[in-house]
């Protein structure tokens, strides 16, 4: 009897089993460098052409507070391979190289994590989180990588892709391996999109990860000719020849208030093109149904080269343009059209990405990041999300201006701790999204309750001896 009844409680966890192993989802992260919130029409652009990527946000779940877990892209790199808040693996500002700071090796990586749920894993551009061979993505949980170089930015976004002699850093960490045999002329973006374009043609047959992180639109400002013309015409017909303006932001600095460069609206749809052109090929080989895609940035936009507007700033600022980014998730058939204000944040992907592929999650490892299947799939309300707080700590200068300072943010409140000058700023994000009032004199109860909330999150997050 005994034998019988185990028998039939195999039987009945048959299915799920050939479920796990036979139809697991592929999953695609577009991981976009210094992509900000305001940068794709969804969320308002008007210059910059970007139809696939509102397409992608049209068929799936937008997300219009969407943070990254940091101003600058080494820290957010880190939580989004990690799950911790960046100070919890000891990476809190971009990695200047050369250097020896890295993703520890201890960590579990999203890419282990899929991996060792039987999956084919793939990493393609840029890193910035490791330079040594034993810190590359190879190492830290993805099978296959490519175009992977051992900096920040691209050398150039033109073949070769190797950095000119003079101007920012140094080329053995910016120049791009593993393109070698392309041709004058050919562009970087349209090159990773190439290959990881072939990645999913071989990996078809099996469940795969693949995450395309993009150089672009970091600097150098780098576009195909055609599309910078096409873009100079366009600022020309709607500004004639109008200087662009700017706003003035704390620490005098200054940033973009109008969307009108032409060579980064010119990456912009060289970008949008090359999303389209993957997910195209996904339709193609009858992988939509089955494929979760996610987009998402590390950052706000470069403050310099876009403008982020209506939000305050940008990239290196804890202020909304330096860390609300555009996220989008999809899931044709599974995650329901959706367009939704709930805050979310880089930590969250981590597992919510395990949930919808039906990996058991790994609560130890992404602790600070919070699944979001039952929003995805509409199965309850996520109370958790309109109660938890989200925060920030950027505790070193940037070359954006910006100062030490961290953030945190509940019920539509946040408040801004700067180590130096006036050391509390405090703004109603429903009311004021682009943080022009601050409300912190009339609010001092608010201020002290928010400053204890994140002294206390920051004691936690932050290791009392540094991570190796």
């Amino acid at each position: 009897m005994k034998l019988k009844s185990l028998f039939i409680l195999w039987c009945l966890q048959l299915p799920y089993v050939v479920f796990a192993t036979e139809q697991q989802p592929n999953v695609v992260v577009f991981f976009i460098d210094d992509l900000g919130w305001a940068d794709v029409g969804v969320n308002g652009s008007t210059f910059y052409e970007t139809p696939n990527i509102d397409a992608l946000a049209n068929q799936g779940a937008n997300f219009t507070r969407a943070y990254s877990a940091h101003p600058v892209c080494s820290p957010s790199r880190a939580a989004m391979m990690s799950g911790k808040a960046p100070q919890r693996v000891g990476i809190t500002d971009w990695i200047h190289q050369p250097s020896e700071l890295h993703l520890p090796l201890a960590e579990v990586t999203i890419g282990e994590a899929f991996q060792q749920a039987g999956y084919k894993t793939g990493y393609i551009g840029k890193w910035h989180i490791g330079e040594k061979d034993q810190q590359m993505p190879k190492s830290q949980g993805f099978d296959w990588m490519k175009a992977v170089n051992r900096g920040g930015q691209p050398g150039s976004y033109f073949y070769p892709y190797k950095k000119p002699k003079g101007g920012f850093g140094k080329a053995e960490f910016l120049n791009i391996p593993d393109l070698e045999d392309g041709k004058v002329g050919d562009y970087l973006t349209d090159a990773v999109t190439d290959n990881a374009l072939g990645f999913i043609e071989k990996n078809q047959k099996q469940p795969f990860l693949l995450y395309v992180s993009h150089y672009a639109v970091h600097t150098p400002i780098q576009a195909p000719a055609d599309l910078i013309k096409k873009y100079q015409k366009k600022r020309k017909d709607l500004y004639q020849d109008s200087r662009t303006p700017y706003n003035q932001g704390r620490n005098n600095t200054y940033y973009r208030a109008r969307q009108d460069l032409p060579a980064y609206a010119a990456m912009m749809e060289n970008l949008d093109t090359n999303i389209g052109r993957v997910i195209k090929r996904l339709d193609e080989l009858n992988l939509t149904d089955n494929t979760i895609v996610v987009f998402t940035s590390d950052n706000g936009g470069h403050g310099k080269k876009t403008s982020n507007q209506p939000l305050n700033n940008g990239k290196g600022f804890n202020y909304e343009g330096g860390i609300r980014i555009p996220t989008i998730i999809s899931w044709p058939g599974q995650i329901k059209k959706l367009s939704s204000d709930l805050p979310i944040i880089t930590m969250d992907m981590y597992p919510t990405l395990l949930d919808l592929a039906g990996i058991e999650l790994k609560p130890k490892q992404h602790l600070d990041g919070m699944s979001i299947k039952t929003l995805l799939t509409g199965k309850k309300a996520a109370a958790k999300l309109k109660q938890r707080f989200l925060a920030w700590t950027y505790p070193h200068e940037h070359g954006s201006g910006h100062k030490p300072s961290s953030a945190i943010s509940k019920d539509g409140w946040k408040l801004i701790k700067f180590k130096v000058g006036n050391p509390f700023e405090l703004y109603n994000l429903t009311n004021d999204v682009g943080e022009q009032k601050d409300l912190a004199e009339q609010n001092p109860k608010k201020v002290k309750q928010l400053a204890s909330l994140l002294a206390k999150w920051l004691e936690q997050t932050t290791p009392k001896t540094p991570k190796t």
